[in-house]
């Protein structure tokens, strides 16, 4: 279960990176795509869920940091309006 990071730019051109524990996050975003705030949150928590899933099959216990992670987007994209674009700009 490689770790794997999301490079964003939000809406207001300010840059992230979103931490998970599996690379199934890349089943949910490809590198040039720009989606709003909303979609992006959506995708987001579906990711890391099945993300920390997977850490629990493994290991026997879901992994904290995947949850944590997941929260703080949603607070972070409480700042946009649901309708902004988030472009993904590389997963590593």
């Amino acid at each position: 279960m490689p770790i794997t990071y999301v490079h964003i730019e939000w809406p207001d051109k300010q840059k992230d990176q979103i931490y998970s524990p599996s690379s199934v996050i890349e089943n949910y975003f490809k590198i040039g795509d720009s989606i709003t705030v909303n979609d992006f949150l959506k995708k987001n928590n579906e990711a890391l869920a099945e993300a920390s899933e997977r850490v629990r099959k493994k290991f026997g216990y879901a992994c904290t940091s995947a949850q944590a992670e997941s929260h703080r987007i949603k607070e972070k994209s409480d700042e946009y309006e649901s309708s902004k674009k988030v472009k993904i700009i590389s997963i590593k």
